[in-house]
């Protein structure tokens, strides 16, 4: 067998593992595309949200306008929407400091909301809040756990 049928066999071969690596593998990347890395990591579930809410005290950012805020919010949520932003957080100066120390879950309504990722990016910015995560879901089906909390 000349050089170049085994080189090719070799590289027939390596092809042939990675793929069935990439394929089958256990812990192989995810396949798909995300919409923004930003989503990826700071987006969180309703699951894990609960498990947060179960290992500690955190501090809610409702992300909405003020008209669905007083209607309904999460029990203890701070009011943080984008339009107001300046005022609110002048006015919630004492309630944010203990973000400092603790997981911060800005939700809004929906994942077709755009404002908590606008509020939770201001949060990480101007403020030096870390984490700040996004909720993905609906915010009223953590009622019950925010209130056994």
């Amino acid at each position: 067998m000349n050089a170049w049928k085994q080189a090719g066999l070799i590289l027939s071969l390596a092809a042939v593992a990675g793929v069935a690596s990439a394929v089958f593998h256990p812990l192989r990347p995810p396949w798909y595309e995300v919409s923004s890395a930003a989503e990826m990591r700071w987006g969180i579930s309703l699951d894990e949200a609960r498990e947060i809410i179960v290992a500690g005290d955190v501090v809610w950012i409702d992300a909405r306008s003020r008209a669905n805020y007083e209607a309904d919010h999460l029990p203890g949520a701070i009011l943080l929407n984008p339009e107001e932003w300046g005022e609110l957080v002048f006015n919630s100066q004492e309630s944010l400091q203990a973000a400092f120390t603790r997981p911060v879950i800005v939700y809004c309504d929906g994942d077709a909301c755009t404002r908590s990722g606008e509020v939770s990016e201001l949060l990480r910015e101007q403020m030096g809040l870390d984490p700040v995560y996004i909720l993905q879901g609906e915010w009223r089906e953590l009622r019950s756990a925010v209130t056994a909390e």
